[in-house]
């Protein structure tokens, strides 16, 4: 929620806001256990402008399994282009499933303090605690906050 402050213009821009979707339907493995992007297709992203809010929220989607009863993680990261890295990856907001049955999952995570006008860049990460791991849909949402 963007809080105005007495006396602020508003103005069509400040209220103007900005969305970003990427999706990727192919089939992408990895057997890392450390983070890092699909043994094939390389980094997966999507990207947009910060609001006046300096708000956006990050939301990311995965169909994964596992070829064993280990876990398949995919989290994220999001680097500005003024602000450098705001968000590394990591099992706290993480997508993780376990076993072979594919799993359709998903989070949505809220970040702040952005700068304003800066392009923010989301990369989907993942890794796996053993086994292969298949990604067969994944999806990053970018929703900037008015």
């Amino acid at each position: 929620m963007t809080h105005w402050k007495a006396g602020q213009t508003i103005t069509a821009g400040k209220l103007a806001v900005e969305n970003a979707q990427n999706e990727d339907l192919a089939s992408r493995t990895t057997t890392s256990t450390s983070y890092g992007n699909t043994l094939t297709g390389g980094a997966f992203t999507a990207a947009m402008t910060v609001p006046a809010s300096g708000q956006v929220v990050v939301e990311i989607r995965s169909t994964q399994r596992n070829s064993s009863t280990t876990n398949t993680i995919t989290s994220w990261t999001a680097s500005g282009t003024s602000s450098g890295v705001v968000y590394s990856a990591n099992d706290v907001a993480a997508l993780i499933t376990g076993g072979v049955a594919n799993a359709p999952v998903d989070l949505s995570y809220r970040l702040t303090g952005l700068s304003v006008g800066e392009t923010l860049t989301v990369t989907m990460q993942h890794r796996v605690s053993g086994g292969t791991g298949t990604f067969d849909y994944r999806q990053i949402r970018l929703q900037g906050c008015p």
